[in-house]
């Protein structure tokens, strides 16, 4: 009552963490007056583009985009591809001592000025975090990179851009199919924009009409939440003068994780799973948020859980309980505890083979966890085999390797178990030969 009624939240938590505590350090990175200075790009007509062909576009989109982004501090050229690289409408490729960097953008890319002005942005943006020397993984990657484009300016045409509808026709046949540009949804797209307004302190700006519904949908909710937020006396991560990290104190941690706002909590869980040793407090409070917490929170609460310094009865219960439960994303979490806190699985072995299938995109975690526990769970060796006939069909060297060292750990029979799944001579062949090579670098 009395206009306190809270508001439909925008996004998931985690969508909304990432996107706050990221786009934090790309304008921390790049500047406030850069980014309360920056125009706001609403049409492409707004950019000087040479349309006559290809090459003529590529060289003056390249020229428009550079000079909206911060000064990059090295070269880069600018290629286009035959056609898409393993389906990417660009590639960038870092420079090495050999050669500058590059980005290829795809031919099918260049027909499409919008589609060509983004894909330069976002991989100019990779471009100008390879140049920074205290970048990490995190920053070189497209979640952190796509989104200072929407800081420079971009992100009306970055949602305009963002899916593709496409209609082909081709000897009789016909249909259709979507395709993406950039890392980052329509409606993502839309609260990274109502965090660029909110620090730029523009209260409805004029380019949100210039957006597609959904972005723009999104944008409105982000700010009614963001007033909400402060009616309710929450703050924002995005606008925090001090955020759950690794260097806040354990005790800090705790308060936050235990607190009513599930953005502080998650973005405090993942910061006390990255550290050892936790305090009896912060091990209290990750009991708290694996019982009441947010959907996205309880997976990161279990895995903190694995952290503790001491296994008490009331913690060996929770996480064993945990392994109990049907929703896959807190089983495999309560496990990986357990393996941490060194509680067996053997106990487990249906609910992993049924994780094996849930998780079969990418069962890495599960061919983990079960190699963990080695002999004890030799009994699903026979269930590794299709995840791993699967991999090399696919060519996916990764997930074999994973299978192979799995397969090892459990101390499977392999040379009597892999030739009934694998039939081709030339694979098994291969297959043997790797396992030689497994088993020569786990010795060395």
């Amino acid at each position: 009552m009395f206009g306190f009624r809270k508001v439909r939240t925008p996004l998931t938590t985690f969508q909304r963490v990432d996107i706050e505590l990221l786009m934090r350090r790309t304008i921390d990175q790049i500047g406030l007056p850069f980014v309360r200075q920056a125009h706001v790009l609403t049409s492409l007509q707004e950019l000087d583009l040479d349309q006559t062909n290809p090459e003529t576009l590529v060289k003056t989109a390249h020229a428009e985009v550079a000079s909206r982004l911060p000064e990059q501090q090295a070269a880069c050229e600018v290629q286009i591809g035959a056609d898409s690289e393993a389906g990417y409408p660009s590639i960038y490729s870092a420079a090495t001592d050999e050669r500058p960097a590059v980005i290829r953008l795809a031919k099918e890319t260049v027909s499409d000025p919008l589609r060509t002005v983004m894909e330069l942005a976002f991989q100019l943006s990779c471009h100008y975090w390879y140049g920074v020397p205290a970048a990490n993984e995190l920053d070189r990657s497209a979640r952190t990179s796509d989104l200072m484009p929407i800081c420079c300016g971009f992100g009306v045409l970055g949602s305009e851009a963002c899916l593709y509808d496409d209609q082909w026709s081709q000897a009789g046949w016909s249909g259709w199919s979507i395709s993406r540009s950039g890392y980052y949804s329509t409606v993502e797209i839309g609260y990274a924009l109502a965090l660029f307004a909110r620090c730029r302190n523009e209260v409805k700006p004029a380019w949100v009409s210039q957006l597609r519904l959904d972005s723009r949908e999104t944008a409105q909710l982000a700010w009614d939440f963001f007033e909400w937020q402060e009616k309710a006396g929450h703050g924002l991560l995005f606008d925090a003068e001090t955020i759950p990290s690794t260097q806040a104190d354990m005790s800090q941690l705790a308060k936050w994780f235990m607190g009513a706002d599930p953005a502080y909590a998650l973005a405090s869980g993942y910061a006390l799973a990255k550290l050892d040793g936790l305090s009896p407090r912060a091990v209290e409070a990750a009991i708290h948020a694996s019982r009441i917490g947010d959907p996205d929170v309880v997976p990161v609460a279990v895995r903190v859980l694995g952290k503790a310094r001491t296994l008490t009865p009331e913690l060996e219960k929770r996480v064993l309980d945990l392994c109990r439960r049907s929703k896959p994303r807190i089983t495999v979490a309560a496990m990986q505890a357990a393996v941490e806190l060194k509680l067996p699985l053997d106990g487990y072995r249906r609910k992993l083979a049924k994780l094996l299938n849930y998780f079969a995109g990418d069962p890495s975690p599960i061919l983990e966890l079960i190699g963990s526990q080695r002999e004890k769970l030799i009994g699903l060796a026979p269930n590794i085999m299709p995840r791993l006939s699967l991999a090399l069909r696919d060519d996916d060297k990764e997930l074999v390797d994973a299978c192979l060292v799995c397969l090892l750990r459990v101390r499977a029979d392999t040379d009597h178990l892999i030739p009934k799944f694998v039939k081709a001579e030339n694979l098994l062949e291969a297959v043997r030969a790797r396992i030689v090579e497994l088993k020569e670098s786990q010795t060395a």
